[in-house]
């Protein structure tokens, strides 16, 4: 059985000592105590020591039209909260990468303590990306393998191409929380990209919200 350098108490003290305002303090301890139990009962169940790790944290928020209520009435912010002290806990630099996706997908700014609060309506919402369906694998194509977008213009006209790179290495593991409410569109596709993930150093969660499921 693998031996934990920290346990629930040693992990929850030592993100909370991260965070320096008093407001932050009082909003995400509840998460942080939540996260460093699951993170404790993971370590054991894995044989793998999780709170001593470092690794890249990645968060891919669907942006399909179904998805429209969650967003406006805090589902997603909520969701949002409860992920920022992963970030403190396994991210060198306390941030998330945050990568928006519909049929194609978008990088976003990364998500920290500074503007974890209200970034759907800073960030999410003012990125000037549409709704759309549910394809999974063009964005953990872009994850994993590296990729680009068209970004801007008008009818296909004048439009910019924005190249994201990799984000999976052989440092670091690469942890990605999918928050999705419903079934993709494209399986053979994210199928295939699942695949060849296993034999890399990443590990895929979906998470569900809302009703459809």
């Amino acid at each position: 059985m693998v031996q934990l350098r920290k346990n629930e108490e040693e992990l929850t003290k030592e993100i909370m000592g991260k965070i320096s305002l008093s407001k932050d303090k009082v909003n995400l301890e509840k998460h942080v105590v939540n996260l460093t139990k699951c993170v404790v009962d993971l370590s054991k169940k894995s044989n793998i020591d999780l709170g001593s790790a470092k690794a890249k944290v990645v968060v891919v928020l669907d942006y399909s039209g179904s998805m429209c209520k969650l967003y406006s009435n805090g589902t997603v912010q909520k969701t949002i909260n409860r992920l920022v002290p992963l970030g403190l806990s396994f991210d060198d630099n306390g941030s998330i990468d945050v990568y928006l996706f519909q049929n194609d997908y978008r990088k976003l700014e990364d998500l920290d303590l500074s503007n974890y609060e209200d970034y759907v309506k800073t960030v999410v919402n003012t990125a000037g990306y549409s709704m759309g369906g549910t394809n999974y694998a063009p964005v953990l194509r872009a994850i994993i393998e590296g990729s680009s977008y068209k970004e801007g213009g008008f009818l296909g006209f004048g439009a910019k191409t924005v190249k994201t790179e990799a984000l999976v290495d052989k440092g670091d593991p690469t942890f990605i929380l999918f928050i999705t409410d419903g079934a993709n569109a494209d399986r053979l596709n994210t199928d295939n990209i699942i695949k060849k993930s296993s034999e890399m150093n990443v590990f895929i969660q979906f998470i569900g919200i809302g009703k459809e499921k």
